[in-house]
């Protein structure tokens, strides 16, 4: 019978009638994927799901992108993140605490990112939790024409260090995250990407930069590069109409595009009030810019 769609905007779908937790048959499969090429963030309601169910049902989409947090892996499935405020009884945290604290684009740091992740909601706080995405195909069909030419072929700078971006902070409800962060800043070399980013399947064009691990422009002094891209940040939200607030359930799995959207965990919520989440990242290619 297939499942049933519900299109909560431009950006968004809402999916009932389907069991991620066994094989998805190909004429569904075949459907999910168009669905998503339209509406880059998908929620599938009431899953109860294992972190085995969910890697399955998510290798159905492509090789999974190997987690580096290997503390917080979990037992079940290493490729499935556990990220959560939890804690264990000698106080030690059982997920990461602060994952998706700025407005980012997964992985964008990496010469590859990550294309697709997957978010199953197991546990939710009674406050708080929220995600917001906003989608930079609106927000790059809306830019001014000259806005787009000055951007046009150029590529952006993205660190994975917090140290090195003074738009973010570090959390200082993570253990060792400031130790960890500098350890990054160290260790890894910042990756170009184009600052416009064609969804290779459609043609379509997104702004591709995030608060979080934009933090220069290639080839330009920061005298110039910062001021375009505070520019280009103040632009990204300005308009309300580009946004989405899930309120999460527990047993959603939403999701998202990476291509083409910027997301925030909203917060909200301390402990002893517990949120549980199991992530799963599909790998993706080398992100270009094919003018149009």
């Amino acid at each position: 019978m297939g499942f049933l769609a519900n299109f909560v905007s431009p950006m968004v779908a809402e999916v009932t009638g389907l069991d991620c937790g066994k094989p998805t048959p190909p004429e569904d499969l075949a459907r999910l994927k168009q669905l998503f090429l339209e509406h880059p963030v998908v929620c599938i309601r009431d899953q109860i799901l294992g972190a085995r169910e969910q890697g399955a049902f998510a290798r159905q989409w492509g090789l999974l992108e190997a987690q580096d947090r290997s503390a917080f892996c979990h037992p079940d499935d290493t490729d499935v993140l556990i990220l959560s405020n939890d804690r264990r009884p000698d106080g030690s945290q059982i997920g990461i605490v602060d994952a998706g604290d700025f407005w980012h684009s997964d992985s964008s740091h990496l010469s590859e990112p990550c294309r697709i992740t997957m978010l199953h909601s197991v546990k939710n706080p009674a406050k708080g939790g929220d995600t917001h995405f906003i989608d930079m195909r609106a927000v790059y069909d809306a830019m001014p024409e000259d806005l787009k030419k000055r951007v046009a072929g150029l590529n952006a700078i993205h660190h994975v260090s917090k140290t090195l971006n003074p738009r973010v902070a570090v959390s200082t409800e993570r253990a060792g995250a400031a130790e960890y962060y500098k350890q990054r800043e160290k260790e890894t070399k910042p990756v170009a990407q184009p600052m416009v980013r064609t969804q290779p399947e459609t043609g379509r064009q997104a702004l591709y930069i995030s608060p979080r691990f934009t933090i220069g422009i290639e080839g330009m002094d920061d005298a110039q590069a910062q001021p375009l891209l505070d520019e280009l940040f103040r632009f990204m939200f300005s308009n309300p109409i580009w946004q989405y607030t899930h309120k999460w359930r527990d047993g959603d799995l939403v999701f998202w595009d990476n291509s083409c959207l910027n997301h925030m965990a909203g917060g909200g919520y301390e402990y002893p009030d517990v949120r549980r989440m199991h992530r799963s990242t599909i790998a993706g290619d080398r992100p270009f810019y094919r003018a149009a």
